[in-house]
């Protein structure tokens, strides 16, 4: 009886969630089909990027300016760590890893159609002597995650670009 009455609840829950309108984050959508990519990245990130455009949004990268609908420029991902907290000892308790992407996207003839961009992300991160090389992997796991939700905040950005279609004589 008790396994009915939470089965019940839990249907009507899901009924009031899908009655709201609620919905999960889909992969953008994004206004453009051919995309150049430009920039001198870390294979990584370059790697991250392109199968995000490719993937996620459906676009194809082609590999001259002058066939794409928009050119996006990225400049190199910029991590730092910074000192936030010190134990009684002197020694760092607390970091804050920051990472930055910056990047523009213009058509193929140069108008900008996204001015250049700053994204910034940031997390605390705990740190102990005593488990150098665990917090090592956790600090490498910290960034990695961060450069992910980078990309994934680029995409978002890009799919505000709205393209004019053919102008009418």
């Amino acid at each position: 009886m008790r396994s009915r009455r939470a089965f019940l609840a839990g249907t009507g829950c899901l009924l009031l969630l899908a009655g709201c309108g609620f919905q999960l984050r889909g992969a953008p959508q994004l206004s453009f089909h051919n995309v150049y990519l430009s920039g001198t990245l870390e294979k990584n990130l370059n790697n991250e990027i392109r199968t995000a455009l490719t993937r996620d949004a459906g676009v194809t990268l082609v590999s001259r300016p002058d066939q794409a609908d928009v050119v996006v420029t990225v400049s190199p991902l910029i991590k730092d760590k910074q000192i936030l907290t010190l134990n009684a000892q002197g020694t760092v308790s607390q970091f804050t890893l920051l990472s930055r992407l910056s990047f523009r996207a213009s058509d193929s003839a140069g108008n900008e159609l996204l001015a250049p961009t700053d994204i910034t992300i940031s997390r605390l991160f705990n740190y102990n002597d005593v488990q150098i090389l665990a917090k090592q992997s956790e600090e490498q796991l910290l960034y990695r995650d961060m450069q992910h939700d980078l990309v994934q905040q680029m995409l978002r950005r890009l799919a505000s670009i709205k393209l004019k279609t053919g102008a009418t004589p």
